[in-house]
C-alpha cells in the first residue's frame, strides 16, 4: 500500500509518522505526480489531487467547526481522521454531509524514547484545562508532595520524561484527548494511571465548547486509548471513592498496552487494515 501524507503535523504526530516510516510503512511526504497513490492524507486542508482515483482522507488538524462548510463546497468523497473512537461518534453527531465519513488512524508513541526507569521517585500529577478546584481538591486530599505538570504553564519534555519513568503512579486531571500523547507516554513509561476523567467538551476551560451547540452533549473522555492494564478510571464526583481500588491493585501492566496498541508496528497495522477496508 502506497500511502502519501502532506499537511501540517503536531510535532508529537510528526515523531509518529516517521517512526512508522522507519518501521516499513510505504509513505512519502512529498507529492509525486508519477505516482499512484493507494490513499492520499492530507493533515490540514481541503485539496484535490490531479489523476488522483483512490482514497482521500484529510484531518486531524482541521477545525471540526469548518468542516460542513468545507464538505458543502468538494465533490469527492473523504474520509475524516479523527483518531480515536469517540472522536468519530462527537464527528458523526456534530457534521451533515453526504461526503463525508470518519476513521480513527492515531499516530504511534516513541516506545523507544519512553521507557521505565526504576521507581524510586515521587508521584506525577498532570493538569490540563479544566476546573482547578478538581487540583485543589486532589492535592488537599492528599497532602503530600507530587511533582506538578501544569500544561498550561509548560514545562521541558526530558523533566517530564524523567518523573514519569520513575513515578509509581500518576494522578491524570485533563480535558479531552483527541490521542491524548503525554498520557500514552506516561503509559509506556510502565507508570500506572488514576484518571479522573470528563465527560463532555464542555468541561475544558475558556473554550469554544462552552457555548457551542448547546443542544449536542459532546460526550468526550480524558483518556482515549486505555484499559484495566493502565490503570482506572473514575470521575470527579466519585474518584475518592474509588481511589483504594486503584492504589491497592499491583498488576498494572500499562507500557504492555502502549505497545501493543500504539507502537510503530501496531500503528501501522491499524493504517494499512483501515485504509484497506475503506470504500
Amino acid at each position: 500500500m502506497k500511502l502519501l501524507l502532506e499537511g501540517w503535523l503536531h510535532h508529537k504526530n510528526e515523531i509518529g509518522i516517521k517512526l512508522m516510516r522507519k518501521n516499513g510503512l510505504d509513505v512519502d511526504f512529498k507529492f509525486d505526480r508519477s505516482t499512484k497513490y493507494d490513499c492520499i492524507i492530507n493533515t490540514s486542508e481541503f485539496k484535490q489531487y490531479e489523476n488522483h482515483n483512490g482514497k482521500l482522507i484529510i484531518g486531524p488538524h482541521i477545525d471540526v467547526t469548518d468542516l460542513n462548510k468545507q464538505f458543502d463546497n468538494f465533490d469527492q468523497k473523504i474520509y475524516f481522521n479523527c483518531l480515536s473512537n469517540w472522536n468519530v461518534n462527537i464527528h458523526k453527531s456534530l457534521i451533515n454531509s453526504n461526503n463525508i465519513k470518519f476513521i480513527s488512524l492515531p499516530f504511534a508513541v516513541d516506545i523507544h524514547k519512553f521507557t521505565p526507569k526504576e521507581k524510586n521517585g515521587k508521584p506525577v500529577i498532570y493538569f490540563k484545562s479544566v476546573d482547578k478546584n478538581r487540583l485543589k481538591d486532589v492535592l488537599n486530599h492528599f497532602g503530600e508532595k507530587f511533582i506538578l505538570f501544569d500544561y498550561e504553564k509548560k514545562y521541558k519534555e526530558n523533566d517530564f520524561y524523567d518523573a514519569i519513568s520513575r513515578a509509581p503512579f500518576c494522578i491524570w486531571v485533563g480535558r479531552h484527548e483527541s490521542q491524548g500523547f503525554a498520557l500514552q507516554e506516561t503509559l509506556s513509561c510502565n507508570t500506572p494511571i488514576f484518571v479522573i476523567n470528563v465527560r463532555t467538551l464542555r468541561e475544558e476551560i475558556n473554550s469554544k465548547w462552552v457555548d457551542f451547540m448547546p443542544e449536542q452533549k459532546l460526550e468526550a473522555t480524558s483518556a482515549p486509548y486505555f484499559d484495566d492494564s493502565c490503570g482506572m478510571i473514575s470521575f470527579t464526583e466519585r474518584w475518592k471513592e474509588d481511589w483504594d481500588l486503584f492504589i491497592n491493585n499491583k498488576n498494572y501492566a500499562p507500557r504492555d498496552f502502549i505497545v501493543k496498541t500504539l507502537s510503530p508496528s501496531s500503528v501501522i497495522k491499524i493504517w494499512e487494515g483501515k485504509i484497506h477496508r475503506l470504500k
